[in-house]
């Protein structure tokens, strides 16, 4: 699992497709890099970037 600052659980399943769309949530905008996506230990999840800040957030979807 990769550091993380931030960690949000989604409320739809993981799709491969949904990986590049930027978040619907006004706070998450600024997370525009991504850095993973795929299955670890926790699930499926997306880790995604804020270039100015370097802050991470985790995006958890459901199983």
């Amino acid at each position: 699992m990769l550091p993380f600052d931030l960690r949000i659980q989604a409320q739809h399943h993981f799709d491969y497709c949904r990986v590049f769309d930027f978040p619907k949530e006004a706070k998450l905008l600024r997370f525009t890099r991504v850095k993973w996506f795929g299955y670890d230990e926790e699930g499926p999840a997306v880790y995604r970037e804020d270039p100015d800040t370097g802050e991470v957030v985790r995006i958890d979807f459901l199983h």
